[in-house]
């Protein structure tokens, strides 16, 4: 659970601030005016979100020639191929 502090009391604390983010692995949300404006976050905490967004899963544009090959290649009955290439293939 993420704790909420003023930039003003960032100020004036960063060093109890920084150790308590670094070492307890505390976020903390810091409010200019009363608005969320940055997270202050563990570098560990960062790079596992960074990895995570790194690996976003791949999605393929699929022409009609590559819904072809995969209905070739899937080798299945006429009944199911006519179906898919009506809903893949608008045919």
């Amino acid at each position: 659970m993420s704790k909420e502090i003023s930039a003003l009391e960032l100020r004036n604390r960063f060093g109890e601030i920084m150790e308590e983010v670094r070492y307890r692995r505390e976020p903390y949300i810091v409010k200019r005016n009363g608005r969320p404006m940055i997270v202050l976050l563990d570098i560990e905490s960062f790079e596992k979100i960074q990895a995570e967004l790194q690996e976003e899963p791949f999605i393929e544009e699929y022409t009609k020639e590559r819904m072809e090959e995969f209905l070739k290649e899937d080798k299945v009955d006429p009944k199911t191929m006519k179906q898919a290439r009506k809903l893949l293939l608008d045919e």
